[in-house]
């Protein structure tokens, strides 16, 4: 197995346990990481999200490995971009009364993903379609 299919497995593995996190302990999502409480409206939200997480897990683990990565790469950088990396430096939201050093841990993991993930989409170029 290449590193592009260790990657893909890799971000499915880390993308999964955020979608049963988010599905089973959507409060924890919001304490673990902000020193707020959590409220209903945002486990609704968090809750629903996680369904959106296991279809992108599922087609991860079901399309060609290139395209996988690609996918992989993208929803790293997206998510990195938006939540973790946005609450840290507030260029969206500023001033999230964040939680470290429980808040390092999505901040790197999305720093690695997206940095694996470029190194993966080298490796595993997608085939032409015809």
């Amino acid at each position: 197995m290449g590193f592009a299919a260790t990657y893909v497995k890799a971000s499915c593995a880390i993308f999964g346990v955020y979608g049963v996190m988010m599905l089973l302990n959507p409060g924890g999502m919001v304490t673990d990481h902000w020193d707020i409480a959590s409220t209903p409206e945002m486990e609704f939200w968090i809750r629903g999200h996680a369904v959106t997480i296991f279809c992108e897990v599922f087609l991860m683990m079901n399309v060609e490995t290139a395209v996988a990565a690609k996918a992989a790469l993208a929803a790293s950088v997206g998510i990195g971009i938006l939540y973790p990396w946005n609450a840290r430096f507030g260029y969206l939201t500023p001033n999230l009364p964040l939680k470290y050093p429980m808040h390092y841990v999505p901040e790197g993991l999305m720093l690695a993903l997206s940095l694996a993930g470029a190194v993966a989409v080298q490796e595993a170029p997608e085939k032409k379609r015809r």
